[in-house]
Parts: C-alpha cells; sequence; structure tokens
C-alpha cells in the first residue's frame, strides 16, 4: 500500500486561452487514513475532457487546483465503503492523480444530481461512480470500459434509440464524426442499415471516418463549398442529425433537415475547440444552448415541426446495463469497434491535455497510467 500519491495541479492561469504543459506542476502527498464511508483507488486511466480548457477559463479549476470532473478508471486498493469492495474495477469522477479517497456518499463534481433510480443501480449519489460488473472487466480492458461503456458510447447508443428507430430509409448525418461519441454514432447507424454521411475537419480525417468507420460519405465542414456539398450528400434531405458541434454547423444543416425528421444534441464542441473561449455568460445558458442550439436552430425546429432530443447520458443511466450488453454483442460481432487514443503514462498528462486542442486525434483521448496486465 503506497504512503503518498502523485498529482498533477494548475499551476498558473491560461494566457489567450492557451494551454502549455509548463502550466502544470507534479505534486506529492501523503494518503489519508481512510474513514468509514471512503475507499481508496488507484486510477489506472483517465479521460481527458474536452470541458477542460473551459473549466480553468471560467474558474472551476484555479491555479494550484487539480479537476477532479474527470472520469477514469480505478481499482479499489482498501476500503470503508458500503459499496466500494476492494478488488472491484470502478468508473468514477477523479482528478489529475494516480491515488485518490473516494465515497458513494460523495455528489457528482459539476453536475446535478442523479435520479434515484440512477442512485439506486450506482449504489452511490453520483451518477458517475460505480463498480464495472466482473464480466465487464474481464472481457474488455480498461479503454474500453471508459470508452465504449462510458460516455461517448452510452450518449451515442441513447441518442440514436431516442431519436429512432433508425432504419434503412434513414439519411443519417453526424457531426464530430471523427471524435469520441460520433464515431460511434457513426458505427451504430450502419449497423441499423441507414445511409449515413460524417462531418470532420479536414481531408485526412474525412478519408479515416469513410475507410474505418464505415461511413458511407464524409464532408470536410471547413470547406468553402461545404453548403453545396452538403446538399449534394442528401438530396433526398436528413432524416436525423446527430451533433455535438454546435455553432454555425448546426445552422447549416438545417436547411438540409426534412419535415419531422429529428435532431439530437449532446455537446457544444464548437465552443469547447475554439481558439478564444466566450466570456462566462451573466446568466447561465440553458442546456440547449450549451449545446448549440441557437435561436435559429430553434425556429427552424418549429418550422419543420422537427423533434428534438438535448440531455446528458446520465438521464438513461438506470438502463446501463442493458446498453452494455447491447454494445458488447455488436462489437463481439464485428459490427461496432472501439475507437479511441491513448496516452501511456502518468508523466504525459499535462502533454496529452494540451495536444486535446492541438492535435487532431481519433475517438476519445485517454491517458493510461500504467500498463495492465
Amino acid at each position: 500500500m503506497p504512503d503518498t500519491y502523485r498529482k498533477w495541479v494548475l499551476d498558473r492561469p491560461m494566457v489567450d486561452d492557451v494551454l502549455t504543459p509548463d502550466q502544470f506542476a507534479l505534486k506529492e502527498a501523503p494518503i489519508p487514513e481512510l474513514e468509514a464511508g471512503q475507499a481508496l483507488i488507484r486510477v489506472k486511466l483517465i479521460n481527458i475532457h474536452s470541458a477542460t480548457r473551459a473549466r480553468i477559463a471560467n474558474g472551476a479549476t484555479k491555479p494550484g487546483d487539480t479537476d477532479y470532473s474527470n472520469y477514469a478508471c480505478a481499482e479499489v486498493l482498501k476500503s470503508r465503503d458500503k459499496t466500494f469492495k476492494e478488488g472491484d474495477v470502478i468508473a468514477c469522477q477523479a482528478g489529475w492523480q494516480d491515488h485518490q479517497v473516494v465515497s458513494s456518499e460523495s455528489a457528482s463534481v459539476g453536475y446535478g444530481a442523479p435520479s434515484e433510480l440512477v442512485k439506486a443501480l450506482n449504489g452511490a449519489n453520483s451518477q458517475w461512480n460505480y463498480v464495472f460488473r466482473p464480466a465487464m472487466v474481464k472481457a474488455w480492458p480498461s479503454d474500453v470500459l471508459m470508452e465504449m461503456f462510458g460516455t461517448s458510447g452510452m450518449t451515442a447508443y441513447f441518442g440514436l434509440r431516442e431519436c429512432g428507430p433508425i432504419t434503412p430509409g434513414d439519411a443519417v448525418a453526424v457531426a464530430g464524426a471523427s471524435g469520441s461519441v460520433g464515431s460511434i454514432a457513426v458505427q451504430l447507424a450502419k449497423a441499423a442499415g441507414a445511409y449515413v454521411v460524417g462531418f470532420a475537419g479536414g481531408v485526412d480525417r474525412c478519408r479515416w471516418v469513410v475507410e474505418t468507420l464505415g461511413a458511407d460519405q464524409c464532408l470536410d465542414y471547413r470547406a468553402d463549398d461545404f453548403a453545396a456539398q452538403l446538399a449534394t450528400a442528401f438530396p433526398n434531405g436528413i432524416d436525423v442529425f446527430s451533433d455535438g458541434v454546435g455553432g454555425q454547423l448546426t445552422e447549416t444543416v438545417m436547411a438540409e433537415m426534412n419535415p419531422f425528421s429529428r435532431l439530437f444534441s449532446f455537446g457544444g464542441a464548437a465552443a469547447f475547440y475554439a481558439d478564444r473561449l466566450a466570456a462566462p455568460a451573466a446568466q447561465r445558458p440553458s442546456l440547449r444552448r450549451n449545446f448549440g442550439i441557437s435561436e435559429t436552430v430553434e425556429a427552424a425546429l418549429k418550422a419543420k415541426r422537427m423533434r428534438s432530443e438535448c440531455w446528458i447520458v446520465d438521464e438513461f443511466y438506470d438502463e446501463r446495463l442493458k446498453a452494455e450488453g447491447d454494445l458488447s454483442r455488436l462489437m463481439r460481432r464485428g459490427v461496432v469497434k472501439p475507437v479511441n487514443t491513448v496516452v501511456d503514462g502518468f508523466e504525459n498528462l499535462p502533454s496529452a491535455i494540451v495536444g486535446l486542442y492541438a492535435n487532431p486525434r481519433a475517438g476519445k483521448l485517454q491517458v493510461r497510467f500504467e500498463p495492465e496486465a
């Protein structure tokens, strides 16, 4: 049992919304004695959160802080908690650190309370903290557990289900098709037999979406003639739009949406990855505005009598076990493949965070703290 743990903290604020590796500092601290209702975990792998830079900019993560809002896969080393037992492999929220004390009684960081059904399933007061079933741990490594069975895979699965059923007659558009949720949404829509066109940034990434994920086409949303390409790719209009980007892209795509079609909005990547972050609003915007559903988009939704889904995936986490089974079967059949980019080494966490905003990558960006057996 270790006596100390390592953690990365933000050492100094950003300048002009730019992150660099030297803005992080490595600290070492003693592991505290466990109190009743607590467990000590060893973090195996952490997902790099797309909102990391925004949390720094808005002061949620201050100099001297680590960011406890990340999603991680961890092993329970010692426990005085009723839910987390020694040897369990769990999903949890964690800081940029290799060990952490957690509790099933703790609330989530940065989110509202889960439903009573989710609390009952998880045995915890946070929607993001739960024990993986032993069969899942045996079947899949931590990177797949935290990508396909974490928020990315679950968002794609429930999003298309709620906008479904997706049928072979549907024309489906997927924004951010090379990203963590979009790459899975493309595959799930193709598995349902739909005609699928993805959007990605650059010719190489578009080629990857077609060749690796099986999309029928992929359009470079940065192209000057994107609107014309969009109309050509969807001669009969769009039936379903999976959108984690927002911004101008969403407004452009809305022009090709059919009456009574379906929009699923799950994120605002356009804002998170912009060169300059918007100043915090005086009043916290609604989830729909955060996810890129502007007044212009709202008007189009009403005019075309479209159905619009906009939520955070934990709304459906009481059905998480069925989703795990369905996604596992699709992967076992080779119909869907996990897509992620894994950086090895705890020492590389700052450069991975910086790289999230600077370097193209496929799927979820993750840092594996040490090799798995």
